[in-house]
């Protein structure tokens, strides 16, 4: 009998781990990829100006503020973007839907030039999903200005 409840609780103990790890994958693995970066130096360094907006995630925001002076939706300087969780919210829904006149006015109510899909799952606030990509091929509503190793930048029309 005591043999059956060591076997149960160490069931439940790396039921309870796998579950963890689960959950914590997207958080330990590379938030920004090589490509991405590779992109933002051969392409948007090259093709835009300082202070383009970009539709991005959380990390690719950071990662263009910091690096190129260009500003993401979301990420970059928290302390100076205004209306921070309403953006959060526009974000995840920008990516997750399918309607592309729903994704093109929320690019046009940021102001946003381009769009930043990189090849990884992204993080808006509100958990990490794949984007719904493609919506981004009407082009009456987006235009692919770069597809390479991952990376694609769709110009918002």
């Amino acid at each position: 009998m005591a043999g059956l409840v060591i076997v149960a609780m160490a069931f439940l103990y790396f039921r309870g781990v796998g579950a963890s790890m689960k959950t914590m994958e997207s958080w330990m693995s590379t938030q920004v990829t090589p490509e991405e970066i590779n992109a933002m130096e051969t392409w948007v360094m090259q093709n835009t100006n300082e202070r383009t907006i970009f539709y991005t995630d959380i990390f690719g925001g950071e990662m263009m503020m910091g690096k190129t002076l260009r500003e993401g939706v979301e990420g970059g300087d928290w302390a100076v973007i205004p209306n921070v969780v309403d953006r959060m919210g526009d974000a995840d829904k920008f990516f997750k839907s399918t309607d592309s006149k729903e994704a093109h006015d929320l690019a046009k109510k940021y102001s946003a030039e381009y769009v930043w899909l990189p090849n990884r799952q992204l993080f808006c606030g509100y958990g990490w999903f794949e984007a719904e990509k493609e919506k981004f091929n009407d082009q009456k509503y987006f235009e692919k200005v770069y597809d390479e190793k991952g990376v694609m930048v769709y110009k918002v029309k």
